[in-house]
């Protein structure tokens, strides 16, 4: 009976359909942020090969030694063991910005990142951030 009352207040009729679709989540992943034996909460803003920016409710000052543990997901990858990775890696950080409603910006690079880890990150930047792709330029 909803779905019939929902439908009348349709502008247009809707027909059942079957087709792939592809999409891809905008919203910030969630990072844990690990300072001596306290861990907290983070959203990233933005991520690079060399770092990423946090938007945290905890002044951190710069310099400070952090651990990060965030997981990506890459869906270009066809192998479902292979597209997602979990990382916990070591960071510095290089600023902490206020900005509005009492929370901290974060600018952090990661220290000891390995190639493989690297590549991971730049393969999803290239591949769900949807910046060009140089191969094919």
């Amino acid at each position: 009976m909803a779905e019939q009352a929902n439908s009348e207040k349709r502008r247009f009729k809707r027909v059942p359909v079957s087709f792939a679709m592809l999409y891809a989540v905008k919203l910030p992943f969630v990072v844990r942020m690990i300072s001596g034996n306290r861990e907290r909460s983070a959203v990233s803003q933005d991520i690079g090969e060399g770092g990423m920016g946090l938007l945290t409710n905890f002044e951190i000052p710069a310099d400070s030694l952090l651990k990060v543990k965030f997981t990506l997901t890459n869906e270009s990858i066809l192998d479902n063991v292979e597209r997602t990775r979990n990382f916990e890696l070591d960071v510095q950080v290089h600023y902490c910005s206020p900005v509005e409603n009492g929370s901290f910006r974060l600018g952090v690079s990661f220290i000891n990142i390995v190639l493989s880890e690297r590549q991971f990150i730049a393969d999803y930047i290239r591949s769900n951030i949807l910046l060009p792709h140089p191969e094919f330029e």
